[in-house]
Parts: C-alpha cells; structure tokens; sequence
C-alpha cells in the first residue's frame, strides 16, 4: 500500500486501499490548499512528518489560504485595486 493509501471498513464487505488523491479527485477538489487542508485532515499524524498538532495546525492554515482565494474568485476587482490591503496582510497582523 502507498504512504497515501489508506483502509476503510466498510459496513459489509470489503473494499480495497483508498488513495488520498483518488479521493481528492473523486470528490472534484481542485483547489490547491483545500486538497492539502483535506490531505492534513485524513492522515493527520499518519505520514511520520510531524505530530498531531502540527498537521491540524498546517491543515487550520490551508483552510485560511482556500478562504482567502475562493474570496478573491468571488470578487475579483476588490483584489486587483491598489488601494484595497492584500489578502496576506491579514495573516500578518495575527
């Protein structure tokens, strides 16, 4: 089995390994940090990078950044105005 794949149970039967990615993609993720956020959240403390916490903390962290961009699709012209504050600057002023 891959470092991706994991087992689930189903309620009768059986089924085999399920792959991250296969997941990601059966479910349409394509947003970059949403597919990390939900990578983070499936194995989370499973990969041997990290602990716990950590993967929860990175995973809190790619959930900010998939608002972040889904705000900028919704509303474009408020990002590209030079007068409006950067996305990023939020995560600064933390």
């Amino acid at each position: 089995m891959s470092k991706h794949g994991r087992i689930i149970y189903p309620v009768t039967g059986s089924l085999p390994p399920i792959d991250v990615y296969a997941v990601l993609d059966a479910f349409q993720v394509t947003c970059p940090a949403r597919q990390h956020a939900i990578k983070k959240l499936l194995c989370t403390g499973l990969r041997g990078k990290g602990d716990t916490l950590r993967d929860l903390r990175e995973a809190k962290a790619s959930v900010q950044r998939a608002i972040e961009l889904e705000q900028v699709r919704a509303e474009p012209e408020e990002w590209t105005n030079p007068d409006h504050d950067s996305p990023d600057d939020d995560l600064h002023s933390e």
